[in-house]
Formats: structure tokens, sequence, C-alpha cells
């Protein structure tokens, strides 16, 4: 009787298990919208395809070695994920 409940339990169990573990992952990239200043170009540009820089870090996120910020005033820096 036990094996027999025990098989028919184990495999729901399992994927309700799968299921519930599958919304518990959480993604930590952050595709944002990202600006910078080449002094060569007149105007703020925008980094083509956004990046995944978060607001929180050290090292400051760069693309073309230029300072990449969060919003066009270029008052908010981005850093890399560590």
């Amino acid at each position: 009787m036990k094996t027999k409940v025990l098989k028919s339990i184990l495999p729901i169990f399992v994927m309700v298990l799968a299921v519930g573990l599958a919304f518990a992952t959480e993604s930590n990239t952050v595709n944002t919208t990202g600006y910078y200043d080449d002094p060569s170009i007149p105007g703020i540009q925008q980094v083509p395809g956004g990046t995944d820089c978060p607001m929180e870090g050290v090292i400051p996120c760069e693309y073309n070695g230029f300072q990449v910020y969060a919003d066009q005033n270029l008052l908010n820096p981005l850093h890399k994920n560590i």
C-alpha cells in the first residue's frame, strides 16, 4: 500500500517542486538604456542595444571608454556587475 501511494504521489511532488523552483529564480541582468557623452560628437549619445549595468557597484560601466549614465542629464552613473 505504501509503495503504491509513493509511486503515485512522488511524480506529482517532483513536478510541483520543479515548477516552484523555476519561478523562484531571479535574473541579475538589468537591460536599461545607457547614455554617454563623447566630446567629439555634439549632444548626448545613447548606448546602442542598451546596457546590463546596475546603478550599484564600485567599477564604473563604460562604453567605448566613456562613463555610462542612466539618464540623459548624466547624473546617475552605472556600474559593472562583478
